[in-house]
């Protein structure tokens, strides 16, 4: 189908829809996720089987869907009005006066392989709750999932009596979905994937409203007289959990040298215990990565480390697609291991001989997404909050610890805008202020 085809069909299914009542909305959202719920296993093992994610993990991405959904479902019962006080001033005794979100048009939503549904539900559903239409641009990497959650979401709106072409899902190549991004008829683009991307869209699509998530290189910062053995456990599987291929995984860790020993150790230990292999193995952790050009491209990444003098501290032998957890320490601080977005089951151990130089060093970063920090000093954290400029800054969390319903982005080439339900809808609606002052 041409794009000027998905552009004019979602215009008309806007036109239709723009306008239903909140009740309706709210139903569509809700059934959508009592079908889902039921569909759940199904679209786990689709994962897992196109992907690679490991079948426990592809469950855990549904369970978190539902959620998204259930959050979106939430926001819907107080969004769209505000009141706003008017009689602030002499003359204005009357007037009554309310803030009301409106929705902007047709949205673009292109999403990643690596939470095929989760990720594709954090825009969608949002987009239709606010009362836009969408197209959704799926990962290629996982036709059968992309498409069962399109029929879950198709069967739904006929149910609602939603107007046809509401959600369209178009497999195009990315010349075709740019060009769709460029269609004036297309109101919002939303867009998760790689920096490169990302900031193209920006450069090309400036002034139409634009959310885009872009990754990073999060960093984990140690400081001294925490329960070394206990981070260690917890950031094992930030790291290397699902090959590692998530936005938001520990790949940058700064040890302070006093608890630097019994942290390596006990890190080395937690990820080797990980379970590593075939994704439909209900104990796997670490499954294969996407494909095997990519443990090509990363396990020649670690020979490239090494040779600049990086010390491996875990590394094993590729085979085919999967690539086991490595760990090196000693990494030049311009090795694309420490600047750039991995997207494997890579970390690197630093070893900072105060909590100052590991926020540095740290904070030293073209990404801004999220990043961690353990301590037990009320003033390290105080200054961590300054220091460090991501979207989020966790305390005694791993980097991937998230909550579906709350606020998600990334600062600096990590993106612009917020995810979650709420935050997104008012990325897809503009604002109007409504003032009535009395009848003459």
């Amino acid at each position: 189908m041409s794009t000027e085809l998905y552009a004019s069909q979602a215009v008309r299914a806007f036109e239709a829809w723009r306008g239903a009542p909140r009740h309706q909305r709210r139903t569509l959202i809700q059934l959508w996720r009592e079908h889902i719920a039921r569909s759940a296993e199904e679209l786990a093992r689709l994962i897992a089987q196109e992907t690679g994610k490991p079948i426990s993990l592809a469950r855990g991405e549904l369970q978190r869907g539902l959620l998204t959904l259930q959050a979106t479902e939430d926001a819907l019962a107080n969004f769209g009005e505000e009141a706003v006080p008017y009689d602030l001033m002499a003359g204005s005794q009357g007037c009554l006066a309310r803030l009301q979100r409106l929705p902007r048009g047709p949205v673009l939503a292109i999403t990643p392989f690596n939470f095929p549904v989760n990720l594709a539900l954090h825009k969608l559903a949002p987009a239709i709750a606010a009362g836009c239409s969408a197209v959704w641009k799926p990962c290629p990497q996982a036709p059968r999932t992309s498409h069962r959650l399109f029929e879950t979401f198709e069967a739904v709106r006929i149910a609602v009596k939603a107007p046809e072409h509401l959600l369209q899902i178009a497999d195009v190549p990315p010349e075709e979905a740019e060009t769709l991004a460029h269609d004036p008829r297309i109101s919002v683009v939303t867009f998760t994937g790689s920096d490169r991307v990302g900031l193209h869209l920006k450069s090309s699509l400036e002034g139409k409203p634009l959310i885009l998530e872009l990754g990073g290189n999060a960093a984990v910062v140690l400081d001294a007289g925490i329960d070394a053995v206990k981070a260690a456990k917890a950031l094992a599987h930030a790291a290397v959990a699902a090959a590692g291929q998530s936005c938001c995984k520990a790949q940058r860790v700064y040890v302070h040298a006093e608890v630097w020993n019994a942290f390596a150790k006990a890190f080395v230990a937690a990820v080797t215990a990980l379970p590593c292999g075939d994704p439909m193995d209900e104990a796997t952790v670490v499954g294969p990565l996407i494909n095997e050009a990519t443990a090509v491209r990363l396990d020649a990444s670690l020979d490239r480390a090494i040779q600049s003098g990086a010390e491996v501290l875990l590394r094993g032998t590729r085979s085919g697609a999967l690539l086991p957890p490595a760990i090196l320490t000693n990494v030049p601080e311009n090795d694309p291991l420490q600047c750039d977005e991995l997207f494997g089951p890579i970390t690197v151990l630093t070893k900072v001989a105060t909590f100052e130089a590991g926020l540095d060093r740290a904070a030293a970063t073209r990404f801004g997404l999220r990043a961690s920090v353990y301590t037990r000093d009320s003033s390290h954290e105080r200054l961590a909050e300054e220091v460090l400029r991501a979207g989020c800054v966790l305390f005694n969390l791993p980097p991937t610890f998230r909550v579906d319903a709350a606020p998600f982005g990334g600062l600096k080439s990590s993106g612009q805008g917020l995810e979650g339900p709420r935050w997104a809808m008012e990325s897809y609606t503009e604002p109007r202020l409504i003032v009535r002052g009395p009848v003459v």
